[in-house]
This record gives structure tokens, C-alpha cells and sequence, in this order.
């Protein structure tokens, strides 16, 4: 039986929701205010690249052409996890804030 060393095709969506959460948590300090369904994936890019080449970027450095589900896929966990960590970093800011002004007026 061959062995197979390298991810899975679950694995590497996992991946691309892992991205999105990280660049949504980063994004909260500049991104504006808007419904989250307006701010993932709006531009339909993940990391600056088109569907395309950020398949290729969680396929990189394995033989061959990524799945082409890949491409259809990622991008949606992407904006998923973007979506999360938006919303998850301005839930933390929002209760720092809260905190912050309870110890002023405290």
C-alpha cells in the first residue's frame, strides 16, 4: 500500500480557513463597519490572489495541478474564516472598549 505523505484535500481547506480567520483578525483594525456578508471576500481575491493562484498557493510545492475543487473551494473557506476573525477581533475590541470605559467611570 503507497503511503501518502502529503495533506489532504480537507486539510488543505482547513488551511484556507485558517488564512482568512488570521487575515480577518488583522483586517479589523482597517476594515470599515459593514455587514460581514459585504466585507468577506467582497473583491473575490484571498490574499491578493485570484481563486486561481491561491489554490496554487496551498498546493505549492507538490507535483502536479491542484484539485480543480481547489480552486471553486478555497476561496469560500477563505471568506468563511475572513468572516470569523472579523467578527471575532471587533467582539474583543468591542469588550475592551466596554471594559475600559467601565474603569473610567468606576
Amino acid at each position: 500500500m503507497a503511503e501518502c505523505s502529503g495533506p489532504t484535500y480537507q486539510q488543505l481547506l482547513e488551511e484556507a480557513l485558517e488564512l482568512g480567520r488570521l487575515d480577518g483578525r488583522f483586517a479589523a483594525a482597517f476594515e470599515p463597519t459593514v455587514p460581514l456578508a459585504e466585507s468577506a471576500g467582497a473583491d473575490g481575491r484571498c490574499l491578493g490572489r485570484t481563486h486561481t493562484g491561491f489554490a496554487e498557493l496551498l498546493w505549492e510545492g507538490r507535483p502536479g495541478e491542484p484539485p480543480a475543487g481547489l480552486a471553486l473551494n478555497a476561496p469560500l473557506w477563505y471568506a468563511t474564516g475572513f468572516a470569523e476573525g472579523l467578527a471575532t477581533r471587533r467582539a474583543e475590541q468591542r469588550a475592551a472598549d466596554l471594559a475600559r470605559t467601565r474603569r473610567v467611570f468606576s
